[in-house]
């Protein structure tokens, strides 16, 4: 039996009619050719542009560590071609007929697409791949003479070979052989790059809190629905994905940007917040070809290659429209004097880009038109109030499950949010905790409070705990060293050990196991339900929120529990 990808089949791939010929085809495969062999289902990949190689899909490869990689393309019905015309036709079991391009010039130029993609490929560029093409009609018959001269039978398997396509496959790869001319082996590890190449696995892992690890979950795992969004990445372009707080939008932003990285793309990852583009730093490691910077940093970065000057602040302050306007101005003026381009682009909290920013954006890939460009967003999470629209022909995609929150976290974020329909997935969990204050004086000693039980009594670790400030102007935690005897900081990462104290809005896109979520009662009314939703949705096992009893009571939340 051979070592098959997917496995199993996804349940939207099981449950299609306008598939059961390749699922006859997925399992003939499975049980008919040997163990030594390893075959991938509906495989896609994205070319570079800058080198000749094209997108590209085909239904099945095969791959062998001795013979090579051999694409195969499907066609199900009663096939016929029209000679004059040229057109080919497949009748279903119900008889109707249904145009459908020719199967072996479709799976021969997919086949120089990958072989090109291959060339790209830094693991496997320099390495010999034998690779040949072949076309299966599980539900027609064999004729008497060959379907045309680039159709010859030695590559066409029909429906009596169903049975015996071991054998089938076994004669195509002897078949090419011969057409090559060449004998020699595939380059060594070359099975293990074509494997990461088609069909990537990984797991996103998420830290453990002391006290609460049964409550919080070991691997943030792929859902069947994030598959789909996966695999639909990986044969688009441009993809809008849009998804509420825990859906998982900056782990995939993430992957999808390494994954690109690693197979030779330049690309750029970018975000609105600092600490988020910190953080995706720290947690990508040593990627060659990717480059992670907030929006600002990109445009500071351009500048200064291209000798563009930037107005110098005058007492502390820059001008009023520096950030929205003037620095996306000076990247589009240095890009002219700036050979440096990236193949693709992957954008992270794209509710929070200025229209105006998109223009110069795009011309930051080699190709404007056609680069690769994704954008993760949440309309929901617009506390900067921005007017945006994001650049025309995206894709649009939206995730439904929470894998973040726990259900009781989920339900009260919930409350706050506007758009398609979100599940959480994960554990009940704790009831939220609601600490009430009579006023904001008050509120320094209930956190501290608060500090002291979680550590002390229920012994989490402080690096697992962040201390939220819905809106910084009104809080009375102005230090940013101590809250009462706990240290705090705004980097965990230079201060290990403490406790993050930060604002919402800077702590977009992040996550702590535990959030202590203060400073919401003075919420500037036109940001106030954005605001408690991305404050309230950082939590992933663990929320408190310290505030007035009204404000408490709005939240749904009951301060008995």
């Amino acid at each position: 039996m051979a070592t098959i990808y997917p496995t199993p089949l996804p349940r939207h791939i099981e449950d299609d009619p306008m598939r059961a010929a390749e699922r006859r085809v997925y399992e003939a495969l499975r049980d008919g050719v040997g163990q030594e062999f390893s075959v991938f289902y509906g495989v896609a990949w994205l070319g570079t542009l800058g080198a000749g190689a094209r997108d590209g899909e085909v239904d099945f490869v095969v791959a062998h560590p001795d013979l090579g990689v051999l694409l195969l393309e499907v066609k199900g019905g009663a096939i016929s071609r029209d000679g004059i015309s040229g057109r080919w036709t497949s009748v279903d079991h119900a008889g109707y007929p249904h145009p459908i391009q020719d199967p072996f010039a479709q799976v021969r130029t997919s086949k120089h697409a990958l072989l090109e993609r291959f060339k790209e490929h830094p693991a496997i560029r320099h390495l010999w791949i034998p690779m040949g093409h072949g076309v299966v009609l599980p539900d027609s018959a064999r004729p008497d003479v060959p379907l045309g001269p680039d159709a010859p039978p030695e590559i066409t398997v029909f429906a009596e070979d169903m049975s015996h396509i071991g054998q089938c496959v076994a004669g195509t790869f002897e078949y090419w052989r011969r057409e090559l001319g060449r004998t020699e082996r595939p380059g060594p590890g070359f099975l293990a790059h074509v494997t990461e190449l088609l069909a990537p696995s990984f797991d996103l892992r998420q830290p453990l809190g002391t006290a609460l690890a049964d409550e919080d979950r070991e691997l943030l795992r792929l859902t069947e629905h994030q598959f789909s969004v996966l695999n639909l990445l990986g044969r688009q372009r441009r993809v809008s994905i849009t998804g509420g707080a825990g859906t998982g939008k900056t782990l995939l932003a993430l992957e999808k940007a390494k994954r690109l990285a690693g197979e030779g793309f330049q690309v750029l990852l970018t975000c609105f917040n600092r600490p988020l583009a910190d953080h995706l730093r720290r947690s990508a490691g040593v990627a060659d070809g990717l480059t992670i910077l907030t929006f600002h940093q990109l445009c500071e970065h351009f500048a200064r290659a291209g000798q563009v000057s930037l107005p110098s602040a005058v007492d502390g302050q820059v001008p009023a429209d520096f950030f929205d306007k003037t620095m996306p101005n000076a990247l589009l003026e240095a890009l002219k004097r700036v050979p440096q381009r990236f193949d693709a682009l992957v954008v992270d909290e794209g509710q929070d880009f200025l229209e105006g920013w998109w223009y110069p954006l795009q011309f930051c890939l080699a190709d404007p038109d056609r680069g690769v460009l994704y954008v993760f967003h949440d309309d929901n999470q617009q506390v900067y109030r921005r007017a945006t629209s994001f650049p025309s022909g995206l894709i649009e995609v939206t995730l439904h499950e929470n894998l973040r929150n726990t259900q009781r976290i989920h339900a009260v974020t919930s409350r706050f949010y506007r758009g398609e329909p979100v599940r959480a997935i994960g554990p009940e969990g704790r009831f939220v905790e609601g600490v009430v204050v009579g006023s904001k004086d008050e509120i320094e000693r209930a956190v501290s409070g608060v500090l002291e039980r979680l550590i002390r009594k229920e012994y989490a670790s402080p690096e697992d705990i962040a201390v939220l400030l819905g809106w910084a102007p009104s809080s009375p935690l102005k230090r940013d060293t101590q809250i009462g005897e706990f240290q705090v900081t705004r980097d965990q990462a230079a201060e290990p050990g403490r406790i993050l104290l930060e604002s919402v809005r800077r702590f977009k896109g992040l996550e702590r196991p535990i959030v202590v979520l203060t400073a919401i009662d003075e919420l500037p009314p036109e940001e106030a339900d954005a605001l408690l939703y991305v404050g309230l949705s950082r939590a992933r096992i663990h929320l408190v929120v310290v505030a007035k009893a009204s404000t408490i009571a709005r939240l749904g939340i009951d301060t008995r529990c």
